[in-house]
């Protein structure tokens, strides 16, 4: 069911790399209109570049930091000036960092996580909701397993994705019979420059665990999700337990806290 996503005035957050960057190719590939926005704009004049060299329409490029507040009222209008209108909004782009709540409490890095993570998905959604009302439209907004699996010194990064994904619920449920979709997409372990996991203060080593995906996979995933119209997909699948069973992913924490030196990061600026 192509027709979600060819021809569709699509803004992505998050496009300059990752998940978000393999999702301009894919969305590109299957005709979507793509406005991208990220804060680095040489990243994402050259994901423009290899879009246009594919064979697809070139991406209109909006350089957006949304750990400011404003800045996704901004990137609306913006977005909504180069498509004409919006009739999916994609929420994808995240910040992570590694710190104790007890040494960081809620300070700029800690507001301008959840600015990024949470504030901007919320205002972009609203600042562009009568575009999609008109259009049928579709909110995607992309959390994490984290969001059910309270890893010392994450704390920050999976409680935003928490309320991000409480907040997609209840806006399915609150837009019922608008004509407007939501979908989340719940991404595990995925290959990506940067992993707060990999960051953390490790106690001899590192622990294993099960391979991470390519963003190329996550993002067929994603697209595969769109075109059926799902209300949320999980991938990998087998991310879906500590979702599903909340105790399992408990007992993952619990592992982890053993591993992980938690005062090592007080000690940080």
């Amino acid at each position: 069911m192509t027709d979600r996503v060819s021809g569709v005035p699509i803004l992505l957050t998050g496009a300059s790399s990752g998940i978000g960057r393999a999702l301009a190719f894919a969305l590109a590939e299957r005709g979507g209109r793509l406005a991208i926005a990220a804060r680095r704009r040489t990243a994402l004049d050259e994901v423009a570049d290899q879009v246009e060299s594919a064979g697809g329409i070139r991406p209109h490029v909006i350089e957006a930091d949304l750990s400011r507040p404003g800045a996704a009222a901004a990137l609306a209008g913006e977005a909504t000036a180069a498509l004409g209108t919006v009739r999916m909004l994609v929420n994808n782009a995240g910040a992570g960092m590694v710190a104790a709540q007890a040494a960081t409490g809620d300070d700029d890095r800690a507001r301008a996580l959840f600015e990024t993570n949470l504030w901007s998905p919320l205002a972009l959604t609203r600042h562009l909701l009568p575009s999609l009302r008109a259009g049928g439209g579709l909110v995607v907004n992309v959390t994490s397993t984290l969001q059910a699996v309270p890893i010392p010194l994450l704390g920050y990064y999976g409680a935003s994705k928490a309320a991000l994904a409480h907040l997609t619920r209840t806006l399915r449920h609150e837009l019922a019979g608008s004509g407007v979709s939501v979908l989340e997409i719940v991404p595990g372990a995925t290959d990506t420059a940067a992993r707060d996991l990999d960051l953390l203060p490790w106690r001899n080593g590192p622990m294993r665990t099960p391979p991470p995906v390519s963003p190329e996979a996550a993002a067929t995933a994603i697209v595969k999700a769109i075109e059926r119209n799902t209300r949320r997909r999980v991938y990998p699948a087998t991310s879906l337990l500590p979702l599903e069973i909340p105790a399992f992913g408990r007992f993952i924490a619990r592992l982890v806290t053993r591993r992980v030196d938690p005062l090592a990061s007080e000690q940080a600026p």
